[in-house]
């Protein structure tokens, strides 16, 4: 019997997860101008986002608050100049969880990146990368990948059990 109510709460629980997604497109299109940013995405935690999406200027914020954002094999992909600063997101099943290229600088705090072919890949070489207080666990190729010319910034980073290393390149900063 407990283990019936167990499974019926728990379904309970995960219900509006499953029912109402929303793509991470739509909550960006309907980003507004705020403290800063040309857009800040302030995600729900109770809502799965889905898809990814590819940002090439302005400052672009994501306040995630424990979000999942299961990006289904795309990316967030920040090219040209633009600068990104994302917070307090799950970053799950993803090509790279997040892909910069260009001139993009971007600010990675308590972020987890999970279950990615590469948690976060950096190819720039005139911007600036800073990680911190982030996990980087269980991508099937690595955990952080950059160009030898980059600008890479780690504070209190967790990378583990990343199946082809938890870094392709250190990366100078």
């Amino acid at each position: 019997m407990k283990k019936i109510v167990i499974l019926l709460l728990s379904a309970l629980i995960l219900l509006p997860l499953s029912v109402f997604p929303e793509t991470l497109q739509e909550a960006y299109n309907n980003a507004i101008p705020s403290i800063g940013y040309n857009r800040l995405l302030e995600l729900d935690p109770g809502t799965v986002y889905t898809g990814g999406i590819t940002i090439f200027s302005g400052i672009i914020g994501i306040r995630g608050n424990g979000a999942i954002i299961d990006l289904q094999g795309g990316s967030i992909s920040v090219a040209g100049e633009a600068q990104l600063e994302i917070d307090g997101c799950i970053i799950i099943n993803g090509a790279n969880g997040l892909l910069m290229q260009d001139q993009v600088s971007a600010y990675v705090t308590h972020c987890t990146f999970y279950g990615n072919q590469v948690g976060i890949s950096y190819m720039v070489t005139g911007g600036l990368l800073e990680v911190s207080n982030s996990i980087l666990a269980f991508n099937t190729q690595y955990g952080l990948t950059c160009d030898e010319g980059s600008s890479v910034i780690l504070h209190y980073l967790d990378a583990y059990q990343n199946a082809q290393g938890d870094y392709m390149k250190w990366c100078s900063g």
